[in-house]
């Protein structure tokens, strides 16, 4: 296959990219919830953290991963609406907080005097510096990065599995499981992250392929390399929440963010604790990163269209996220859960109608979008039932 490297390399960014903080915690929590209905608790959490993402990352593709174009088919102002409302989610207000709630109950089982304000502060000014001068910084955290957390999270599950516990009966229902799997799995917002980081996968793939190859020929790898990345997000998800359900009895009064280090402690000993924590901690950072570089180029050139400077809309982002960040974890995923079941099963429909406008020209990609949004929000409030 002339490319097969090229394939495997962009399988393997999608798994990283999608397999960020809170895909560190909602898979170990559903075992946790679902016990010995895991399996479908697995099942919901790959319908909506694995399928839908990897229904929208297919859609950017044959969009050739042109996100204005996306999202216009919904009018201009409401893409902008929209486009803003995803990035303030995965930036400052949802995704880059919990990072710092996710780290911090990494590294608080290491360090129980840990305060937690003055420990975001720190996370804060981190990412300000490591944004301030240059972008770069990210290939080098990916680079250091991925191999050390690919690795420490295979053995993990590997060694953990291996000697885990029987799981519990629990009196749970099959449908029960299933749903707690399915929401938790909006959690990931790993849809959204798919309608940004797509863009990347396109243009790497574009700049690899060989003099004269045609569209359909970018297409062709970029739905293998998206089936690689799919494949290996699935089997992650199997197998954290396998553990969660195995090692349920240990977690009763852990909290979700600490949850992968209590299970690495009891699967490898203390002295698998600083590995984990540290890695948990690294990975929450290299996603921040991205996130706030991603919002803080939006902010400056989208919406304030450079009327102030970009260290003031670094500025902004940074002391948005630290007070967001003093709501803790159970918070935010409280907020970031009402929001999403109104707006992620929106989102899908607009997944599945820019992909059906593309494949066939019947665009019905503003209807699907609007009308389940509309019902939702009737239904949330209570207007019909």
């Amino acid at each position: 296959m002339a490319y097969k490297r090229i394939i495997l390399t962009s399988g393997f960014a999608m798994f990283s990219m999608f397999f960020g903080s809170g895909n560190l915690v909602f898979p170990l929590l559903i075992g946790k919830e679902t016990l010995d209905t895991s399996l479908y608790g697995t099942l919901g959490l790959i319908i909506t953290a694995v399928v839908v993402p990897f229904l929208g990352l297919f859609g950017m593709i044959l969009y050739n991963g042109d996100t204005r174009l996306y999202f216009n088919k919904l009018g201009k102002l409401p893409a902008l609406i929209l486009i803003s409302m995803m990035l303030s989610l995965m930036g400052p207000f949802g995704v880059v907080p919990r990072c710092i709630t996710v780290a911090y109950g990494g590294l608080s089982v290491l360090y129980p005097t840990l305060n937690y304000p003055l420990f975001s502060l720190a996370f804060c000014v981190l990412i300000t510096v490591l944004i301030w001068r240059s972008n770069r910084v990210v290939d080098v955290i990916g680079l250091i990065l991925t191999p050390f957390k690919l690795g420490g999270l295979l053995l993990l599950l590997l060694i953990g599995l291996y000697h885990a516990p029987e799981v519990s009966p629990t009196t749970l229902l099959p449908q029960i499981g299933f749903s707690t799997g399915l929401y938790l799995g909006y959690q990931t917002m790993d849809l959204m992250a798919a309608f940004f980081f797509s863009a990347t996968t396109v243009a790497y793939l574009r700049q690899n392929l060989k003099p004269g190859a045609d569209g359909r020929t970018l297409f062709q790898i970029s739905l293998k390399a998206l089936l690689i990345g799919a494949a290996l997000l699935a089997l992650a998800y199997i197998g954290f929440v396998s553990l969660g359900a195995h090692y349920a009895s240990s977690l009763i009064e852990v909290r979700p963010e600490s949850l992968l280090v209590v299970i690495a402690e009891k699967a490898l000993g203390s002295l698998a604790l600083p590995i984990v924590g540290y890695t948990m901690a690294v990975a929450c950072l290299a996603t921040a990163v991205i996130l706030t570089i991603l919002f803080v180029d939006f902010l400056y050139m989208e919406i304030l269209k450079g009327k102030i400077s970009e260290k003031m809309s670094i500025f902004i982002t940074i002391s948005s996220t630290f007070i967001i960040s003093l709501l803790g974890f159970s918070k935010l995923c409280t907020i970031l859960g009402e929001i999403l079941a109104v707006t992620y099963p929106a989102l899908i429909g607009l997944a599945i109608g820019n992909i059906l406008a593309a494949l066939t020209r019947i665009d019905l990609t503003r209807y699907a979008f609007w009308g389940i949004l509309s019902l939702n929000i009737l239904y949330k409030y209570g207007v019909i039932t």
